[in-house]
């Protein structure tokens, strides 16, 4: 699934998450349904309400085989724009996933999030996320709530993976 600028610095710490479980020792997966799902995050950034950012993308079966790939792919972007993670927790419970990450260097470009996302159904989770990002020396806190809804099947041109 693809993720705004601003729900993706919230997701860097995001979404949702789903790498941490990599590391993390193997439980029963928490099965998506796949097709096309509308994630909706609302929140503030440094103490100060957003707009509500909505997003739709087309998750694949493969992504939705297991609903901790949300943090997984978030590690992933994270690694790529930021490098090593030197923090990377996750633990599963239930049908929610509880994540911390730190990655990157904080004299150039850091995220730090911490966060948990709850897997309602097949068709629905949601989320909150707390986030610092530190680029260049200034921090932007990001204190950010996700609600996601399958909105049917995947439609030509959609987007899919994060």
């Amino acid at each position: 699934m693809i993720l705004t600028t601003t729900s993706r610095a919230a997701a860097f710490g995001l979404l949702f998450a789903a790498g941490l479980l990599a590391a993390a020792p193997t439980h029963a997966a928490i099965t998506l349904q796949p097709g096309e799902w509308q994630e909706t995050a609302t929140g503030t950034e440094d103490g100060k309400p957003v707009p509500p950012e909505v997003d739709k993308s087309c998750m694949t079966a493969e992504e939705a085989r297991d609903a901790t790939n949300i943090v997984k792919e978030m590690k992933e972007q994270m690694q790529k724009d930021a490098g090593a993670c030197q923090k990377f927790e996750v633990r599963e419970s239930g049908n929610s996933v509880v994540f911390a990450m730190r990655c990157g260097d904080a004299k150039q470009f850091l995220f730090d999030i911490s966060g948990t996302y709850t897997f309602v159904s097949a068709t629905r989770y949601s989320g909150t996320m707390k986030s610092a990002v530190t680029m260049m020396g200034k921090t932007m806190a990001q204190d950010k709530k996700i609600e996601a809804v399958r909105v049917g099947d995947c439609k030509p041109g959609t987007a899919t993976g994060k």
